[in-house]
This record gives structure tokens, C-alpha cells and sequence, in this order.
């Protein structure tokens, strides 16, 4: 990913401004560290999911410090910070193309020396029309200051919210008796689903197709109410299913 390095007036200006701010629901920072990595692409991931924003690495969290003593630059840890570069074009699914690279000069906390000059990243990240998570490592959502992982009924609604068609949004000839758990009656509960039976229900939000004149739950419900959905794909049954 190219990165944007800003005038020194503007990084100067801008700089002056983040160090005064929190963290909100769009705005995260970061010190840089090994661990930091993990950490970061869960944020841009979780914006990405919401309403977008910006992860600021380099700056330590208001409540630690102040002013410029927040500033300790992306030099307190170069090689993490490329191994998020080149994490944050392999490790999303599907890719995160909203993301923007800010590089701010600076003067680190520790005074005005030679080896103070350092530099904050800005991961500026848009809203994203599609639903993305980490390769092996959760689905996210931005709170008011910080992430939450997604379970799956979320991610299905989001997907649902924004059009994203997927394999999880297709149909399959299994038998809605199989989906009849008690997680089921946890999400009509939950849903205030009243009316019709479990295939009207199943149509109504999203999660069926008519298909051949029967309704065939799409596997995102297998996924999200059968006991064993493993056993599903095995023992499919084709034909009409049951309500």
C-alpha cells in the first residue's frame, strides 16, 4: 500500500490536534509493538464494519499520557509496523479496499534532539460496502471506544443489511425440521417473530428460498441453528422440506 507522507506544516497542525483528542467509535490509537499488529486489524476491520475512521499508530492512549509525552513515533517499532503493511493486504476477507496511508513527521516525546524526529501512521479507513473479517481470526464491530467481535447472527444480519451475496447466502436442500433447536426459538424470541410458520418466518427474514416450489433454508441458517450443521451437509434431503 503507498503511503502519503504530509507537508510539515499540515503534520505539524494535525499532530498538534491528535494529541489532544480520545478515543471515540471512529478514532483508535495505538503505541507500536509486536502485539500491537493482532490488535490493529481487528480496528480496521471493525471500521470497516461500521462508519469508518482512523487508527493513529505511534500515539500512546490519553489516559497514560499527555500532550506530547503521548508521541513515541512508528520508530519505537519498525518491524511490527511492516508486518501490519503487508497484514493489511493479505489478512481481510474480503480485502479492505478503503484504506488509506497518512505519514505525519514529528518530534517524539523525549525532546527536541536529533534522534527525537519520528513519525506518526494515519490508517485512514471508509466505510466498506461489504462485510469483512480476519483470516482466521473473528469478524468485528467498533463500539464506542474499542472493538467487539461479531457472532455469527450479526454477521449474517449485517451481510443481509448491505447486499452481500456469499456462499452462506445460498440455499440447500436441508430439511427445516433439522433447524428446529433451541437456538431457533432463541431468535424468534429475540427477533419477535409471531407470525407464519418456521418457512414463512425463514422467508421473511432473508434466510430461505423458494426453490422448485419447496423452501430450502440458505446455509447461513444451517450455520446459525442447526445442532451439528456438519451433519447437514452430509445427509442433505432433497425435495420439498418441512415448516
Amino acid at each position: 500500500m503507498q503511503i502519503h507522507d504530509e507537508p510539515v506544516t499540515a503534520a505539524a497542525a494535525l499532530t498538534k490536534m491528535l494529541v489532544g483528542l480520545g478515543e471515540t467509535r471512529q478514532r483508535e490509537f495505538k503505541r507500536v509493538s509486536g502485539k500491537m499488529v493482532g490488535k490493529a486489524l481487528e480496528t480496521v476491520c471493525a471500521l470497516a464494519n461500521t462508519d469508518g475512521g482512523v487508527l493513529v499508530l505511534g500515539v500512546a492512549d490519553l489516559k497514560e499520557f499527555k500532550g506530547q509525552g503521548r508521541l513515541f513515533g512508528i520508530e519505537e517499532n519498525a518491524e511490527a509496523v511492516d508486518e501490519l503493511l503487508r497484514k493489511l493486504g493479505t489478512e481481510f476477507q474480503p480485502s479492505i479496499e478503503t484504506i488509506q496511508l497518512r505519514r505525519l513527521a514529528c518530534t517524539l516525546h523525549n525532546g527536541p534532539a536529533k534522534d527525537t524526529e519520528g513519525h506518526l501512521l494515519l490508517v485512514q479507513v471508509g466505510r466498506s460496502r461489504a462485510v469483512h473479517s480476519i483470516v482466521n481470526g473473528g469478524t468485528y464491530t467498533r463500539l464506542d471506544a474499542g472493538n467487539r467481535q461479531m457472532t455469527a447472527a450479526e454477521v449474517t444480519e449485517l451481510s443481509y443489511r448491505r447486499g452481500v451475496r456469499s456462499a452462506a447466502s445460498e440455499p440447500v436442500p436441508v430439511s427445516l425440521d433439522r433447524l428446529k433447536t433451541d437456538a431457533w426459538q432463541r431468535y424468534v424470541q429475540a427477533r419477535g417473530l409471531k407470525s407464519g410458520d418456521m418457512a414463512d418466518q425463514l422467508l421473511r427474514i432473508g434466510l430461505a428460498d423458494e426453490v422448485g416450489g419447496a423452501v430450502q433454508p440458505k446455509r447461513a441458517a444451517v450455520l446459525l441453528f442447526a445442532d451439528e450443521p456438519a451433519a447437514c451437509w452430509q445427509r442433505t434431503t432433497p425435495g420439498p422440506t418441512s415448516a
